[in-house]
């Protein structure tokens, strides 16, 4: 074939691959490997383990939102601001943040959240003020729902209360989600999540995985 026809070819190839949705190359079962294009068994389209998890996320409905408080909740938040703002500084030391997510959200940061939290405040301000305060809470409470979700999903192929996935719960909920996905990548995907190879996948491996494939999508 002369080199200007092949060129031709491999040009209308990769329009035609551009084309092609996420979901069309999972249900083809299409994954890229080292070699580049070519024929199917080589992989038309980069689709590996972690790339069908981010599918799974997608069109399992499980993913973060913008959320904004009702007036109600508003208002709390400042009060909440305010009752833990001892001696009226307009900012929030840091223990003053702790007790304020106590009374928030029932838990006490841990020593990593503290420093998260107090580490990406202004550094010429003596601690977190009332827009920054109201910023972290809006975004924690978005977490806190988007875990929820996550927990709902993972409790719905939890058909027998077990605790944890097996190998046959990621196969039916997989059927629901992407039914023309291939065996061989679901059983890549429970390899990959199963972090201790132990079988089961538990709701901290399955919200692991989750949260990963939020960031591929």
């Amino acid at each position: 074939m002369p080199v200007a026809r092949r060129l031709s070819n491999e040009r209308r190839r990769w329009r035609c691959l551009a084309k092609l949705s996420f979901r069309d190359c999972a249900e083809r079962g299409w994954r890229s490997r080292p070699g580049g294009f070519g024929r199917r068994a080589r992989g038309f389209c980069s689709l590996d383990s972690r790339g069908a998890i981010a599918m799974f996320c997608s069109q399992a409905g499980a993913r973060p939102r913008t959320w904004e408080a009702s007036p109600p909740e508003h208002k709390k938040w400042v009060e909440v601001f305010k009752a833990c703002d001892e001696d009226n500084k307009g900012y929030l030391s840091r223990e003053d943040f702790k007790v304020a997510v106590v009374m928030l959200f029932g838990y006490k940061p841990s020593k990593i959240e503290a420093d998260s939290v107090m580490s990406s405040v202004d550094p010429n301000t003596s601690g977190i003020r009332l827009k920054e305060f109201l910023d972290i809470v809006r975004k924690k409470k978005e977490a806190q729902l988007y875990r929820n979700e996550v927990r709902h999903i993972f409790t719905a192929f939890d058909r027998h209360y077990r605790g944890y996935l097996t190998l046959e719960d990621f196969k039916k909920a997989f059927k629901q989600v992407a039914p023309k996905l291939s065996e061989r990548i679901i059983l890549e995907v429970f390899r990959e999540v199963d972090q201790d190879s132990d079988g089961h996948v538990s709701f901290k491996d399955f919200e692991y995985a989750m949260n990963s494939g939020q960031k591929q999508a």
